[in-house]
């Protein structure tokens, strides 16, 4: 090994070492074949060589293509991580035409970033998200924003292909001041639907999506959009009327669940309601209805992806076919759902 090499193995080490002694977080421990968050330390966040070939390769999978000519030869620029076509000139960065287009971050700590978002079982708050990665918090909040958005298309692809189904009608926030309750509330409804191989098993995967109001239609379209529709499928409810207008499409059982019991048709749709409702309350606080659609799609995704082990794969493709998203046109995308519900604007 040269002196150079030798030198920046020792650096690492030294980085490691008081890494571990001074950042809690490093106790997690790797499970199995998933990388560990100090392999992800020594392997990227300390190497910017790996990190910015990591970024290379989501940008090029098969190699340089010039976005202007195709030309398949370019020069390496010294400056600001830039790529210039031997042809025509144009100059490339790594994450031109993504989501992270104007990105500012050094590239090791947007990635470690990413990792952390994505690697988090429960989630991570942006306060202990710009803690870990020493930015300010608008900029940790930007970050999540991008990446709730990022696993947000990941869901939208997927429909739900089971022989059993669960679904109710939940709600999120807290009691209205008149004190109403059930479809009286002021609480936030959502629709969600679990896929299970057996009747009444853990669930294989869930979909979630806010609601206006529980009427029988807004649930048939959902279900048209996202579920694979047959009568030799079952679908459990807990005997809301509105659930019939599928009776042409599914099975459906939808008789009065007595909850008391232990075993009832809807326990395990009932546990992931109460995990999303507790995620949302002891990892991240005050939460508005006009951005509960990307906190509903974090917990879809984290649940359908928990067994997921490569996730640096995930991310890049993610990343890759993404599209540009400042931050001004998020904001204006949350104001204008919340416009269309009637909720407070920024």
């Amino acid at each position: 090994m040269s002196e150079c090499g030798l030198y920046c193995s020792c650096i690492r080490v030294v980085f490691l070492m008081n890494y571990k002694r001074n950042n809690k977080r490093f106790s997690v421990k790797g499970r199995g074949e998933y990388m560990s968050h100090a392999d992800f330390i020594l392997s990227y966040y300390a190497d910017p060589s790996a990190c910015r070939h990591f970024f290379i390769d989501m940008k090029w999978p098969n190699g340089f293509i010039c976005e202007e000519c195709g030309c398949t030869e370019h020069y390496v620029m010294s400056y600001k991580n830039r790529y210039r076509c031997a042809h025509c000139g144009h100059d490339h960065t790594l994450l031109s035409h993504t989501i992270f287009q104007h990105n500012r971050l050094p590239l090791n700590v947007l990635l470690y970033g990413l990792f952390l978002v994505f690697t988090s079982c429960d989630g991570i708050s942006s306060v202990e998200l710009a803690k870990e990665l020493k930015v300010n918090y608008k900029t940790a909040c930007l970050l999540q924003s991008k990446c709730r958005i990022l696993m947000h298309d990941s869901n939208a692809s997927k429909m739900l292909d089971s022989q059993f189904y669960e679904s109710d009608v939940a709600y999120t926030g807290t009691p209205s001041k008149n004190g109403k309750r059930g479809l009286g509330t002021d609480k936030q409804p959502f629709l969600i639907v679990l896929a299970t191989q057996q009747e009444n098993q853990y669930p294989s995967y869930v979909k979630i999506k806010e609601i206006d109001k529980d009427t029988g239609m807004i649930i048939k379209d959902f279900f048209e959009q996202n579920v694979v529709l047959s009568l030799g499928k079952k679908l459990n409810t807990d005997g809301k009327s509105t659930y019939n207008i599928l009776k042409e499409q599914l099975t459906v059982q939808n008789e009065k669940i007595n909850y008391e019991d232990d075993d009832h048709r809807l326990y395990f749709l009932n546990k992931i309601v109460s995990n999303l409702n507790s995620m949302l309350v002891d990892v991240f606080h005050g939460i508005t209805k006009r951005m509960l659609p990307l906190y509903y799609g974090e917990y879809e995704w984290r649940f359908n992806h928990r067994h997921t082990k490569d996730m640096l794969s995930k991310i890049k493709k993610y990343v890759r076919h993404s599209g540009v998203h400042t931050r001004k046109m998020i904001t204006r995308w949350l104001d204008d759902y919340a416009a269309q519900r009637g909720l407070k604007t920024a």
